[in-house]
């Protein structure tokens, strides 16, 4: 995956965690996030060359957490985050447009079309009730890379002028 994309959507999860009150924990800066990220991996790699160390895996799952990582991607995740969820759905859930209030003035301008990055992210959500339909998940997955590709990289963190802040 696209470390930039990998950390977009880490900033995106950490909003909607945010606003659903889900303690976050704390943004990191995206040098922040790669130096996490890289620390993750190297200690997956030595997690496979002890054969399950538990103080490595729960190290592993520490930063996992911290990172979001998966949020989007892991049905598993997804269905344990929607399961926590009040009953009543929460408006920014509602709609495309809804979602979107998770985004700057400024990232929405960057947006190909409006509630393009809504549609993306809500449709993760969807994918954790179609995994018992094969054939329906495929299409939704393809439907998510044909979603990505027209998304780009939108965050103000990656339109930063040099000496900007």
């Amino acid at each position: 995956m696209d470390p930039f994309r990998e950390y977009q959507d880490y900033v995106i999860a950490h909003r909607l965690r945010e606003a659903l009150d889900f303690f976050p924990g704390r943004l990191y800066s995206l040098s922040e996030y790669a130096t996490l990220r890289l620390r993750r991996s190297e200690l997956v790699r030595k997690l496979v060359g002890r054969q399950g160390d538990p103080a490595l895996l729960s190290r592993i799952e520490q930063i996992s957490d911290d990172l979001n990582f998966g949020f989007w991607s892991n049905p598993g995740l997804l269905k344990a985050f929607l399961k926590r969820l009040p009953p009543q759905r929460h408006p920014l859930l509602c709609s495309p447009e809804a979602f979107e209030t998770l985004l700057s003035h400024t990232e929405r301008l960057r947006l190909k079309e409006p509630g393009l990055a809504g549609r993306y992210y809500l449709g993760w959500l969807r994918l954790p009730a179609l995994l018992d339909e094969p054939q329906v998940f495929e299409h939704a997955m393809l439907e998510q890379e044909r979603l990505a590709e027209a998304l780009g990289l939108f965050l103000d963190d990656f339109h930063k002028v040099a000496g900007s802040g």
